[in-house]
């Protein structure tokens, strides 16, 4: 990929400090990588890429800050939110903070992978039922795959 073809892209900065910070992707397909050390990366993604981001930060006394996001990219000049991080901006399709939130969305990332399906291809819906249904204290319904077959053949979800 030329430095030409990378304008346009949401640039989303991965960075891991051991014990004070743990930036990740946890699902998605990057379209590039750029490696800025052994601790920073940046991934770049394409618009409409929907990927799972993860902050994490610690001080002496433990967690202090754990956020997850669900987003989309956008492309450039698209009003998006902003997220920090996150470069210029995305669609938040999901947000949960605090360690019993995260937690929670954590297993049903886990959950929805366990059944053979990527997170990513989950249609925008069903991201924002699972953030009312985390933000308001209950159990998030797990994407079935019935389900997921039935949106594919309606041409409502990538393969």
């Amino acid at each position: 990929m030329t430095a030409g073809s990378k304008r346009g892209l949401t640039r989303v900065t991965v960075l891991f400090l051991p014990e004070r910070v743990n930036d990740r992707v946890r699902f998605g397909t990057p379209a590039a990588e750029r490696i800025i050390d052994r601790r920073c990366r940046v991934d770049l993604f394409e618009p409409g890429a929907v990927f799972g981001y993860v902050q994490w930060r610690a001080n002496r006394y433990g967690t202090e800050h754990w956020r997850l996001w669900v987003l989309q990219a956008v492309p450039r000049g698209e009003r998006a939110e902003t997220v920090p991080g996150v470069a210029p901006a995305a669609h938040i399709w999901l947000s949960a903070g605090g360690v019993a939130r995260v937690t929670r969305t954590l297993a049903l990332i886990d959950a929805i992978e366990a059944q053979a399906l990527d997170p990513a291809a989950l249609p925008e819906s069903y991201w924002r039922t699972a953030h009312n249904r985390i933000a308001a204290g209950l159990e998030p319904r797990i994407y079935a795959p019935a389900e997921a077959d039935e949106r594919r053949l309606r041409g409502e979800m990538r393969p």
